[in-house]
């Protein structure tokens, strides 16, 4: 966290910027009640402080949406803040959250249980439908990665078009994509049916953990009619087909 009061209070305000900073600061893992979220949330030791201040105070999630999303889908959603983001605001819509690692996965239903519209899911996503390995390469509770092949940790893998078919739509209102350099495979093979069905992407690449995500995803995007805008570590981009 760092020194960063004032940021805290620039974002959030002088009462809730002071409480919410203290909180972090004085190390209390304790549930915190925040005025624009409608339940309390639960974090960890490690690094749920620091997703916690991307979403909740640099707002890296807080986008234009110029419409009233109905769908949306959360690839790599950790712990479920950025679902818990969008379940408050955007209570109408349905939420497919999906998280590999189990500890994550845990501390994700604890903390979406109180939001009917999230569906949270342990799993990973994959360009086909094959249980695949999750690899734990040490770079903390956020960076858990995915590999083809056997090994000694295999998850069930979905697909987007599987995900879509289970929640009964072909259109993806907002789909978020953190998945620490198995965007690469994701936007390599398989995409032309769920790309041009989706209004408004969100992604992170990871060009440090696996070479050539980048190369991948804009690849794939340029294919279709995107506009890209920026907000932190993650591209947005809205499909003008859709708008």
């Amino acid at each position: 966290m760092g020194s960063r009061l004032p940021a805290f209070i620039r974002q959030r305000g002088l009462l809730t910027g002071i409480r919410m900073y203290w909180h972090f600061k004085s190390g209390s893992r304790a549930p915190i009640r925040l005025p624009f979220l409608k339940h309390p949330v639960y974090f960890r030791k490690g690094g749920d402080a620091k997703i916690f201040e991307q979403l909740f105070i640099d707002r890296e999630y807080d986008i234009d949406v110029p419409f009233t999303p109905s769908t949306i889908i959360d690839l790599g959603a950790n712990v479920g803040y950025a679902s818990i983001l969008f379940a408050n605001r955007f209570a109408s819509a349905r939420i497919f959250a999906l998280e590999p690692e189990a500890g994550n996965n845990t501390q994700a239903v604890k903390n979406t249980r109180p939001y009917p519209n999230i569906r949270m899911v342990q799993g990973a996503i994959w360009h086909e439908p094959a249980p695949i390995n999750l690899v734990d390469k040490g770079l903390g509770e956020a960076a858990y990665m995915v590999e083809p092949g056997e090994g000694e940790h295999m998850i069930n893998a979905y697909t987007i078009p599987g995900i879509m078919q289970e929640m009964d739509t072909d259109i993806i209102d907002i789909l978020k994509i953190d998945i620490e350099g198995a965007e690469k495979e994701l936007f390599e093979h398989n995409f032309s049916y769920w790309l041009p069905r989706t209004r408004i992407l969100i992604v992170e690449t990871h060009d440090r953990y696996r070479k050539g995500t980048s190369h991948a995803v804009f690849g794939a995007l340029s294919q279709y009619n995107f506009s890209l805008t920026l907000s932190g570590e993650n591209l947005v981009l809205y499909n003008e087909d859709l708008l």
